[in-house]
């Protein structure tokens, strides 16, 4: 039987952190897959939403199993608009969201630091990143090589923050700040 390869895309809002992120990990885990984490032309959380049913629908008719396509929907709060509907959009798919508010830089303070802390935009998290963490924070940088052996402590933050802080709380995901979700997708990954 001939073994097909995972069909993964990250369809990202960012155009530099998150990609960088993972298509790192993927290169680490040993796929070949230029670009599988991209920012897309249309990169509003509408945007990214289509174009992740749509990398969706495009590994189905290229007939690859569903076992073998992994797409995800990567977007944040940081003030867009759209994000009920994105997530509508998504909702009865089976793209994954991986949604991070206030923005994915919140997941990168994870690898350092349990938190709860509310923050106001993205560039308080990264100001916060910078004075505590790493001086030499920079969205640009290569972020997967910098992090990788402090994920399962981001990891297991992530987690303590959705089981003990947003456990109870009905408030929708882009409700929650802080909130992020990318712990799902690596989990699984350390799983194996």
């Amino acid at each position: 039987m001939l073994e097909v390869t995972p069909y993964i895309r990250f369809v990202c809002e960012g155009g530099e952190t998150e990609p960088n992120y993972f298509n790192g990990w993927l290169a680490a885990k040993g796929f070949k897959i230029p670009n599988a984490a991209y920012k897309p032309k249309n990169h509003s959380p509408i945007g990214i939403a289509k174009e992740a049913i749509a990398r969706w629908k495009e590994a189905k008719s290229l007939r690859i199993p569903e076992e073998k396509v992994f797409v995800y929907a990567v977007f944040d709060r940081d003030g867009h608009d759209g994000i009920p509907d994105a997530f509508e959009m998504l909702r009865n798919t089976p793209v994954k969201v991986l949604f991070s508010n206030v923005c994915f830089e919140f997941w990168v303070l994870l690898h350092f630091e349990k938190s709860n802390r509310a923050f106001e935009n993205c560039d308080s998290i990264v100001a916060w990143i910078r004075r505590n963490h790493d001086p030499d924070y920079a969205k640009s940088r290569d972020h997967y090589n910098r992090l990788k052996d402090r994920i399962p402590t981001a990891i297991s933050n992530a987690k303590w923050l959705v089981e003990n802080h947003w456990r109870y709380e009905e408030s929708r995901a882009w409700e929650k700040n802080p909130c992020t979700y990318v712990y799902e997708v690596m989990e699984e990954t350390f799983k194996r």
